[in-house]
């Protein structure tokens, strides 16, 4: 008996502690109302610890903003050359902030540049 009540405790503390994990993940990938996208190698996306293609990006911006009441999509640019959007992940980032009718933006450093879907 002891053993079991040891083991459902332990379970317990595991759940909480996954939860927990979890929800600190969800933290970092939506600042001032806008989920902040990185772009990833082969027309990919990051957010946050989650890697997506265009479809699974879709629905994920979808289920933020009906979740977490995001009002935007950033698109952030990184330093270096391999961190740096591609203009078919611009175009994506621009049509799904459009469908799902979303603010887009880039970033390049500090400055916000609105994103249009030219």
């Amino acid at each position: 008996m002891k053993k079991f009540m040891l083991t459902v405790r332990a379970t317990f503390l595991l759940v909480m502690l996954a939860m927990f994990l979890s929800t600190a993940a969800h933290a970092g990938d939506v600042r001032d109302g806008r989920a902040i996208v990185t772009p990833a190698k082969e027309d990919r996306y990051k957010i946050g610890s989650y890697t997506f293609g265009k479809a699974e990006l879709f629905g994920y911006i979808s289920e933020l903003k009906e979740t977490k009441k995001i009002t935007g999509i950033v698109l952030k640019n990184g330093y270096s050359d391999s961190n740096k959007a591609t203009d078919e992940q611009r175009h994506s980032i621009a049509s799904i902030g459009k469908t799902l009718q979303l603010e887009t933006f880039t970033q390049d450093g500090r400055e916000l540049e609105p994103l249009s879907n030219d």
